[in-house]
């Protein structure tokens, strides 16, 4: 491995650094990429939401290469056709949602299997690091591959984008980051079609919890948190324990179930970093701050900033385009969603730690708004009111 030499390195496995690397292998760039995990997408650290691609083209109606968002039959552990949102006090709002739950192992090896069949380099189960002094990644400064780029696909925070310069400390603030914490459970008679949000500032304080089925008995239950709306002296084993057998409505739902694996993790939920780019280096996904901030999706952002950044590396080789062209291309196909999903976080923290005002809030806006909120569109009427509250 030393020595070597490539056009594109990818640091991190996951589905946007995949995804470019399909795309620029494709192409006929040498790419190689360096997942430290020993088994791709394993284990899971979310809850494997997935929309369909035409409910994506309704929520980012600019993304031009929505065919990244294909997900092989294989890798879909279930089909869900609606949203259900619990309000603290136990109201419900639905709204039809098309989505797949997906299996994170099968999609990303389906992924790094297409990336290999056009001439990409996969490697798991390697801890790489990225020595700008260098100009090249590897397990240390003696063992190094060099590239003319590198993309940063390697989780939050990036240990690669902060290395490379980007703005990545700076995001890092308790308000900014949610700490998500789940449970594969087992035995269960949840209905299998419909994904459930609750918010309840008791046991999900600064985010949600979340029932997703996955089939045959089974789903991810968690529930994600931010530390500032933590007023107890509670761990989040302790609030996500007390989502299961506490909360009235998911208690009840959950009633019987076993709980399997156990999973944490922490996630950027306050739009992308103010600078994806440099001269070399390019952050995706997770690493970019690419999550949608009012529902904490990611792998379809993930997706599609891969693919737009493997874009730009082919117009760099190309027509030494540079790179500040991936940035160019995200802010113009989803920057204006992202802000007004920040935006829309942002007011709502205003709200979400007190359960009876919140409460009153989601009725207020009722069912449509609910869901254009959690679809990161601007509620009808009411855009001049999110901007003064934020």
């Amino acid at each position: 491995m030393t020595g070597s030499r490539y056009d594109v390195i990818v640091v991190g496995g996951g589905p946007g650094g995949l995804a470019a690397a399909v795309y620029m292998a494709q192409r006929g760039l040498k790419v190689k990429v360096f997942e430290k995990k020993k088994i791709l997408g394993k284990p899971v650290r979310c809850g494997e939401f997935f929309p369909y691609k035409d409910e994506m083209a309704k929520l980012l109606p600019k993304v031009r290469c929505l065919d990244v968002l294909d997900v092989p039959s294989d890798a879909a552990d279930n089909k869900c056709t609606k949203i259900r949102v619990v309000s603290p006090r136990g109201k419900v709002f639905e709204f039809p949602f098309n989505s797949f739950i997906l299996d994170r192992h099968i999609f990303e090896s389906h992924l790094a299997d297409v990336a290999r069949s056009y001439g990409a380099e996969v490697d798991v189960g390697i801890q790489v690091h990225y020595y700008p002094d260098k100009n090249g990644v590897g397990p240390s400064p003696e063992k190094i591959v060099t590239s003319d780029i590198v993309i940063a696909s390697d989780g939050f925070p990036s240990e690669t984008a902060a290395a490379a310069g980007l703005p990545e400390k700076e995001y890092a603030n308790p308000y900014s980051v949610a700490t998500n914490m789940q449970y594969l459970m087992t035995d269960l008679e949840v209905e299998q079609d419909v994904a459930e949000l609750y918010m309840d500032p008791r046991y999900s304080p600064g985010g949600y919890g979340w029932i997703i089925p996955k089939g045959e008995k089974s789903a991810n239950v968690g529930i994600g948190i931010r530390e500032p709306y933590v007023k107890r002296e509670w761990t989040i084993r302790d609030l996500l324990v007390g989502f299961i057998e506490k909360n009235k409505v998911a208690a009840d739902r959950l009633k019987g179930g076993k709980r399997a694996s156990m999973v944490a993790d922490s996630l950027p939920v306050d739009g992308p970093l103010k600078r994806t780019y440099t001269d070399k280096v390019m952050a995706v996904g997770d690493a970019a701050g690419m999550v949608m901030p009012t529902n904490g999706g990611g792998i379809p952002t993930a997706l599609i900033t891969g693919r737009l950044a493997g874009q730009a590396a082919v117009r760099y080789f190309e027509s030494k385009v540079p790179l500040s062209s991936y940035e160019d291309a995200w802010k113009e196909q989803m920057g204006t969603e992202m802000e007004n999903s920040r935006i829309m976080r942002v007011v709502s923290d205003r709200f979400m730690g007190h359960g009876f005002v919140f409460s009153l809030m989601l009725r207020l806006i009722g069912t449509q708004r609910i869901s254009d909120v959690i679809m990161c569109q601007m509620p009808s009427n009411m855009d001049r009111i999110f901007r003064l509250l934020a």
